[in-house]
């Protein structure tokens, strides 16, 4: 049976039908909402509690109260997925606010995994630029229609992703964290100006594990051309390489080094974490 196969709808499983948002929400008209999505590999969630500190934060942002506190929503998440007997998945949870005839209300349920292809790992994917620029960059809110566009202009010219650019510079993808790699440094924008990934955090603090240099700052994308390698991250993606921007290749127009070794790096640190025997807790934490 496809998923979903139950919602959960404040820790009470409906069906999917059930599941729906009234039109005088404010979600529908003002995006008073936050989300996350989070990957579920043999039936725990990777990197939970980094991503509902996450949901935490940007709800902070925007001055919406969760409905419940995050061990309650725990025991959701392991509630919802045991009810779906879901293994692999994606896991979408979304908080909602309240209108006159309904409480703030967390969604969750699980949907089949984003898969991407091979080709993307291995060659790169190429992506465009796209003038935008998110509201409240920092919280993970409802209002995603600069993403929507970038998404809608990458389809239109047949490549993965847009990255967007405001005022010179550029910030994110669409739907995910922006390196470039320049001399012997990985460049990144700051986490004050974007949407901060639970990817984007691990891969930092993994590449400064191994003695590899990043740094926050800003991107002009006048310096697109001395950037040697890019790639993207997120939490479908994990580190992707990309190889052309705006049908122009980045560097050599192939996989580097510093991408690869990230990679690499990123996928034993996956490896271990998603084992089904690995020593973490029940909210899918390492240690």
């Amino acid at each position: 049976m496809p998923l979903p196969i139950y919602v959960s709808r404040n820790g009470v499983l409906i069906s999917p039908a059930q599941a729906a948002v009234s039109v005088f929400n404010p979600a529908l008209y003002g995006a008073f909402g936050v989300y996350e999505s989070l990957q579920v590999v043999n039936g725990r969630a990777f990197e939970q509690a980094a991503h509902l500190s996450r949901l935490a934060h940007s709800a902070e942002i925007i001055g919406l109260p969760l409905p419940a506190d995050l061990s309650t929503l725990d025991r959701w998440i392991a509630q919802v997925l045991a009810a779906n007997e879901a293994g692999d998945c994606t896991l979408r949870l979304f908080v909602v606010g309240a209108d006159q005839a309904s409480e703030i209300t967390a969604y969750l349920w699980p949907q089949p995994p984003t898969r991407y292809p091979a080709h993307y790992y291995t060659q790169g994917a190429s992506t465009i630029t796209f003038e935008a620029q998110r509201f409240l960059p920092e919280a993970k809110s409802l209002n995603t229609l600069a993403s929507h566009l970038a998404q809608r202009a990458a389809r239109a010219a047949g490549v993965h992703e847009g990255l967007l650019h405001h005022d010179g510079f550029l910030t994110e993808g669409a739907s995910s964290n922006l390196f470039a790699v320049v001399g012997d440094e990985v460049l990144t924008p700051s986490a004050r100006q974007v949407l901060s990934g639970v990817t984007r955090d691990l891969v930092i603090d993994l590449a400064r594990r191994e003695g590899i240099a990043v740094r926050e700052l800003a991107l002009p994308l006048a310096d697109r051309p001395q950037w040697s390698e890019c790639f993207i991250t997120s939490t479908s993606r994990h580190v992707m390489p990309v190889t052309v921007i705006d049908g122009k290749p980045v560097g050599e127009g192939q996989v580097g080094p510093l991408t690869a070794r990230l990679h690499a790096l990123f996928e034993r640190y996956f490896a271990v974490h998603t084992h089904p025997h690995s020593p973490m807790g029940e909210n899918g934490s390492a240690g």
